[in-house]
C-alpha cells in the first residue's frame, strides 16, 4: 500500500509536534538498529529534544563515545572522506554521473564507427563528409584493430 505524500512543514500544535517527534525518534532508532544488525556496521546517533534535559543517545553513551574516539583517531583527510554534507554529496553524484556519461559517449562513438564501417563494407559507400578529423582518426584506429584481429 502506497503512503500518501505529506507536506513537510513546522507543526504548530505542540501536542501533535511532540507525538510526531516521539514516533519519528523511535523510527530512527529502529532503523539504526536494523542497519547495524543487517549490515554488520557500527552506527550511533544523537537526537536533541528541547523538551528533554539530556539528548537521546543510541545505542549507549559508552558505545557512542567509543565510535567517536575511533572516528577522531582517523587522519583528518579520512574524516573528510567519510563525512559528507549535502553539497559534497551532490558534487560526488555529479562527478559519478559525468564519468558514466563519458563512458556512454565512448560506447556510442564506437558503435557509430562500427556502423559506419559496416555500412561501407556492405555497400561500398563512404559518407565521411560530416566526420571531424578526430572521428576519422578513430575510424582509422578501429580499422587497424579489426585488421589485427583478423590476422
Amino acid at each position: 500500500m502506497a503512503t500518501r505524500k505529506i507536506e513537510l512543514d513546522y507543526i504548530s500544535d505542540g501536542s501533535k509536534r511532540n507525538t510526531t517527534l516521539r514516533k519519528r525518534k523511535q523510527g530512527i532508532i529502529k532503523k539504526m538498529d536494523e542497519i547495524t544488525t543487517l549490515c554488520g556496521i557500527d552506527a550511533c546517533g544523537i537526537i536533541y529534544d528541547e523538551n528533554m534535559s539530556h539528548p537521546t543517545i543510541w545505542p549507549s553513551k559508552d558505545t557512542f563515545q567509543t565510535l567517536m574516539d575511533r572516528f577522531r583517531a582517523l587522519p583528518e583527510s579520512k574524516q573528510r572522506k567519510v563525512t559528507l554534507d549535502h553539497e559534497g554529496l551532490l558534487k560526488m553524484t555529479i562527478a559519478k554521473d559525468q564519468e558514466k556519461l563519458m563512458k556512454q559517449k565512448d560506447i556510442t562513438k564506437k558503435k557509430e564507427m562500427n556502423n559506419l564501417l559496416d555500412h561501407f563494407i556492405r555497400t561500398g559507400e563512404f559518407d565521411g563528409n560530416d566526420l571531424s578529423e578526430s572521428d576519422l582518426e578513430d575510424l582509422s584506429l578501429l580499422v587497424d584493430s579489426n585488421l589485427k584481429e583478423l590476422e
